[in-house]
């Protein structure tokens, strides 16, 4: 049994920073600090902010940068990243390869995962799900059991609810690329830089 604890201690990618916390919502958060190289974080790399572990898995690939958040009883696991001021809370869920970034909000049961992205100041909450390379991005929100997917987008000042599916596959507004260009096709960018993937 002793092995077996050693070996959990040796497996730990980060620590929780005790010194370094800010108080959100009536909830101490305390910032995450790398204890080794993974995906693209390096050893001693100043992470986000979290409530406890329970909120960013010690496996995988995933991360919490810049001035994110994630507290309540939300997750981040796999490979997904959360950066910016992106905010994380309620019983959201992040994972697979998903990213979140500049100042979205997951919250509530809001799930994002399977390469889906959410940014700017978009929120996802309620049910909602961003997955399959679906995008939420401007000032959009998505709630209740709304389901992005396929490449499908939710932009602007969008707000949408109830049982919708916002699927890029079924879209007969998708540009398409002029006769004969070899075109594929392009997301955009983060905003605040390059995306972190592997």
């Amino acid at each position: 049994m002793a092995l077996e604890s050693r070996f959990v201690q040796e497996v730990r990618k980060y620590e929780i920073m005790r010194d370094q916390q800010i108080v959100v919502a009536g909830t101490t958060l305390y910032r995450v600090r790398a204890l080794c190289d993974f995906g693209h974080v390096k050893a001693g790399s100043i992470g986000g902010y979290v409530r406890s572990e329970s909120n960013l898995s010690q496996h995988g690939h995933c991360w919490i940068a810049d001035d994110a958040q994630a507290y309540g009883e939300a997750v981040i696991t796999d490979a997904a990243q959360v950066y910016g001021r992106a905010r994380i809370y309620d019983r959201a869920r992040i994972c697979d390869r998903a990213q979140v970034l500049g100042n979205a909000e997951v919250f509530e049961n809001g799930w994002v995962f399977k390469d889906g992205i959410v940014f700017d100041n978009a929120k996802v909450f309620g049910a909602a799900q961003v997955r399959d390379n679906g995008l939420a991005y401007g000032d959009s929100q998505i709630f209740d059991n709304v389901r992005v997917v396929n490449r499908g987008e939710v932009c602007g000042p969008a707000r949408i609810g109830g049982r919708a599916v916002i699927d890029g596959h079924e879209s007969g507004n998708r540009p398409r690329p002029a006769s004969g260009a070899a075109t594929r096709n392009r997301r955009p960018r983060s905003p605040r830089g390059p995306r972190l993937r592997p």
